[in-house]
């Protein structure tokens, strides 16, 4: 079986930080493993630690993050996938005003987690779990069924598909001309498991 769930963005609740300085929205987590979320960060200060997390962040609108902890920064840039440690004394700093960032926490030692465009037809592989995000084009998708039918994720909505059995297919549907203007394509996120034979000594 490959369960799919679809949601409207607008249906989240949105959770303010603790430290006031933003707005969060948690489209799907898995208890302390994993957590995917939308984060309206309205000014600097300090990033929450999570030791033993790694995180990822995709700034989706705004122009970018600068996050300082003594001699370590990282530049969270505008539509670029940025991984670094969830267990450092983050703090940050806007650039040019507030930002609107997709952020992925999975703990270190069970998930690694990829974020990227659908910018082109590609298939998750099975054994994964994906999240697929359609803020401003629509985006096709497809698992292999008796069927073989395509359905469509609206601007606006997600798709939670968890641990699927199957490949799934994912197509962008936004023409080049809307993609020039500025308009975000469906980003996918995929967490897979740490296993044994991908571990190092």
């Amino acid at each position: 079986m490959c369960a799919i769930e679809i949601h409207a963005l607008s249906s989240v609740p949105v959770e303010p930080w603790r430290n006031g300085g933003g707005l969060t929205q948690t489209l799907a987590a898995s208890g302390q493993a994993w957590r995917v979320s939308v984060a309206q960060v309205e000014r600097d200060g300090p990033y929450s630690r999570f030791d033993g997390m790694t995180r990822v962040s995709f700034v989706l609108r705004g122009n970018g993050v600068m996050l300082i902890d003594g001699a370590s920064i990282v530049r969270l840039a505008p539509r670029t996938a940025v991984e670094y440690g969830g267990g450092a004394a983050w703090s940050a700093s806007l650039v040019d005003g507030p930002v609107s960032v997709l952020n992925v926490m999975t703990e270190t030692s069970r998930y690694r987690a990829t974020v990227r465009a659908i910018v082109a037809p590609l298939s998750v592989p099975p054994g994964r779990t994906a999240i697929v995000i359609a803020l401003d084009g629509r985006c096709d998708y497809r698992v292999p069924s008796d069927t073989m039918a395509t359905d469509t994720l609206a601007p606006g909505q997600f798709m939670v598909v968890r641990d699927a059995d199957r490949p799934l297919f994912l197509a962008p549907a936004v023409c080049a001309s809307t993609a020039r203007h500025g308009a975000l394509p469906p980003l996918l996120v995929t967490l897979e498991p740490v296993t044994l034979a991908g571990a190092t000594d």
